[in-house]
């Protein structure tokens, strides 16, 4: 069965602005967008929705040199398999990239035949890691360590609990991996099967292991909020630590409201005083999205799909010629990519810990939750991985925060 997009050339006639309309009839640059939006539990529309905005943003400032932006959304509705049909069908189209996807599920074979290069792809399957073609500057995994690194400086952690999916190994050795980086070995796994609804057993269980910390990152981020919501209504008090990387607004609602304080790492400095780049994000959030359908707009996976359309734009803008060789061949030799939200990458870097990408973004920002926003508490990036010096709480503030 063939698979069809989300977006046809009507709606994109619709999308498209009247200051890009005169510019319509040139050859769009078209991007594929590989993702579940449904059909899996694991689906998710944000990332497409964000996707969608920049690329209307895009044209909306002239497109591409007078070429529109198109991004064209393929659902693989969570089936390993279509992946592979997705890949190859747009690439067919005449795709100049990939965004999303995943090498283990045959995106490789397609990169490799066309030699094209997958930029942003998921970013936690070892698949992408080992791929050359794969360009990742989001590492969903690294927002593990991450979080825990700092939430153990910033407490004074010696005990730590993580929650995770069922089964999700990545997460789990990479949040053990922040922890011992930030000197605690003591680490206890709780992990949580998909759906779950009920989390007050587990929220027992972690009481019952009595951490200095605990937290995790379940996915969707419906799981997330629903973790928070349970521990405030068990009465935890102990600080919870995680990434931003599934963060959806009701999750922020629960952190601000919860009896416990709290420490995020966020991934690209969420501040639009501080960072223009994330400036620029919201002001398209408010333009193109003022029924707020975006219900994460925070959340680390919508905000890397939203940067890698912006930033492939960008990118694409500096080229005499946008082709599949000329992107590629371009990123392939990018020693310093870099927005004021991310450290700058280099992708011809070796990987700076085994088993990581030579790409990936291993930095984050200090923050927490408070009054319904995320908080940069430090617009300087830390390193889980080369152990940045983080401010630690001291004991009387914690004591005073948490009433133990």
């Amino acid at each position: 069965m063939k698979i069809r997009s989300c977006i046809t050339l009507a709606a994109l006639a619709a999308a498209l602005s009247p200051a890009t309309h005169a510019a319509s009839d040139k050859e769009p640059v078209l991007v594929g967008f590989i993702i579940a939006q449904s059909g899996s539990p694991f689906a998710v529309t944000d990332p497409g929705r964000v996707a969608q905005i920049a690329a209307r943003a895009v044209n909306d400032q002239g497109g591409i040199n007078g070429r529109p932006l198109v991004v064209e959304i393929c659902d693989t509705k969570g089936q390993p398999a279509a992946s592979l049909s997705c890949a190859r069908r747009l690439a067919d189209s005449g795709a100049i990239t990939f965004i999303g996807g995943r090498s283990a599920n045959g995106v490789d074979k397609i990169l490799k035949a066309r030699n094209m290069a997958a930029w942003f792809p998921m970013g936690s399957d070892p698949s992408d890691v080992r791929n050359p073609l794969s360009f990742i500057t989001a590492l969903n995994a690294a927002g593990a360590a991450q979080g825990t690194y700092l939430g153990a400086k910033r407490f004074n952690a010696k005990r730590a609990v993580y929650v995770s999916m069922l089964g999700n190994t990545t997460y789990q050795q990479t949040a053990r991996f922040g922890y011992a980086q930030a000197g605690v070995t003591d680490v206890q796994i709780v992990e949580v099967p998909p759906a779950t609804t009920d989390f007050a057993p587990y929220i027992a269980k972690i009481k019952a292991l009595k951490p200095d910390v605990w937290g995790g990152m379940l996915y969707p981020p419906e799981q997330q909020t629903l973790l928070v919501e349970a521990a405030s209504q068990q009465g935890l008090t102990i600080p919870f630590v995680s990434s931003n990387n599934v963060i959806e607004d009701a999750t922020i609602a629960a952190l601000s409201k919860a009896p416990f304080p709290n420490s995020l790492a966020l991934e690209k400095g969420e501040d639009g005083k501080r960072f223009p780049t994330w400036a620029e994000y919201e002001r398209q959030l408010a333009k193109y999205d003022p029924n707020h359908d975006v219900k994460g707009p925070t959340d680390g996976t919508t905000t890397t799909d939203w940067l890698a359309v912006w930033s492939f734009a960008q990118i694409a803008r500096k080229l005499p010629a946008v082709t599949v060789d000329s992107f590629r061949d371009y990123v392939a030799k990018d020693r310093n990519f870099t927005t004021d939200v991310l450290h700058p990458i280099d992708f011809t870097a070796a990987a700076p810990v085994e088993g990581m990408p030579r790409q990936s973004n291993i930095w984050a920002f200090a923050g927490h939750v408070e009054n319904g926003h995320e908080v940069v508490d430090d617009a300087t990036p830390y390193s889980a991985w080369q152990k940045t010096p983080v401010q630690a709480w001291s004991h009387q503030q914690v004591a005073e925060a948490t009433g133990r």
